[in-house]
């Protein structure tokens, strides 16, 4: 089993990003302003080991220093492509560029439009996300190729792995795919392994050549496996722009019980060491996962290495996430809890080997 991490590369300045939110600002901005909302919550959260910036080799192999020490097999990188216009690119380029970064990678193709979501104004459309047409594929094909021909990105059976975030919104997408498995063939390779996030933006595969389905947690298990009056109290806090708080344990139980399949597409399930994304949110409209520690994420970590549930997958399983500071969902050594989700990580791949 292969244990994968999200990893948002937003750890570093770019040009837009100044633009819509003022000079010098990156993730770290929303999480160093952070204030804690009751007694006891752990807000602002402070990296261990500093405020990196991934437009540096040096904060890119240091991360993949780490993930090798404690057993993540590889990083999963979001990607944003707008017909051509790249965004937060820089990091993985720099990747590309230095072979002797020892790390596994792969993309998800995090296809959604850029929005003032953070600050509550979800309607506020900073990047519209658009879909050409065949011109483009080959435009985004062209891009990708050389990451897919790395030695160091995540291949299945000689298929490179893409994460497509929501194929529900995508014209032709089984055209477009068609056309993608086309090139990449070319070029030498047997295909493409589509794995499709399902989530609250995607509640059900849509792309017809998809190998695998990827649960995103722990929205899905709110989504997908609460009971009306979960579901009612869900929809009420979040018209009335309230803190939303639910509890980690709960959640667990709730993953456990899952017996949904995709039509024979093998399950990636998901997992995450915590969640609390008032950073990014503040008090209106967040979600604050109560009783996440290190242990608890071990002991349920193991439960789902050695889960039984049909169709789920015996190569991957995916950790949301590295460094997704911003909703509270880290691996990555901080104060608070130093490097104990990572030893947990690595105590579980250890005792399944």
């Amino acid at each position: 089993m292969k244990v994968l991490a999200l990893n948002l590369p937003q750890f570093h300045e770019v040009r837009e990003n100044n633009e819509w939110w003022g000079k010098g600002f990156t993730e770290w901005t929303n999480v160093r302003k952070a204030q804690p909302l009751y007694e006891g919550h752990a807000q602002p959260m402070v990296p261990l080991e500093g405020y990196y910036d991934l437009s540096k080799v040096e904060a890119i192999n240091h991360q993949a220093e780490l993930a090798r020490q404690y057993g993540v097999y590889g990083f999963i990188y979001f990607h944003y492509w707008y017909e051509g216009r790249k965004m937060l690119e820089k990091p993985c380029e720099i990747l590309l560029q230095h072979p002797e970064i020892d790390i596994n990678y792969c993309f998800c193709w995090a296809n959604h439009s850029w929005t003032r979501a953070w600050d509550g104004k979800e309607q506020q459309v900073l990047l519209e996300q658009t879909y050409g047409t065949e011109e483009d594929w080959a435009a985004h094909i062209d891009y990708l190729l050389p990451f897919f021909k790395d030695e160091r990105y995540i291949k299945d059976a000689n298929r490179p792995m893409l994460v497509i975030y929501n194929s529900s919104v995508i014209p032709e997408v089984n055209k477009m795919v068609d056309y993608w498995e086309k090139r990449v063939q070319k070029e030498g390779f047997e295909g493409l392994y589509v794995v499709e996030y399902i989530s609250t933006k995607c509640t059900e595969p849509h792309i017809e050549k998809s190998v695998a389905v990827y649960e995103d947690e722990p929205l899905y298990s709110l989504r997908f496996q609460t009971n009306p009056f979960q579901k009612a109290y869900r929809v009420f806090v979040k018209r009335t722009k309230r803190t939303e708080y639910q509890n980690y344990d709960h959640i667990y139980q709730m993953m456990q019980m899952k017996t949904r399949t995709y039509d024979g597409r093998a399950i990636i399930q998901g997992c995450f060491p915590a969640w609390d994304n008032t950073p990014r949110r503040g008090n209106k409209g967040a979600m604050v996962v109560k009783g996440a520690s290190p242990k608890k994420f071990g002991k349920y970590l193991n439960e789902l290495l050695m889960c039984k549930r049909k169709e789920v997958s015996k190569d991957y399983i995916i950790v949301n996430a590295w460094n997704e500071w911003g909703e509270g969902a880290i691996l990555e050594p901080s104060v608070k809890d130093q490097y104990q989700y990572l030893e947990e990580i690595k105590r579980c791949i250890d005792c399944n080997k």
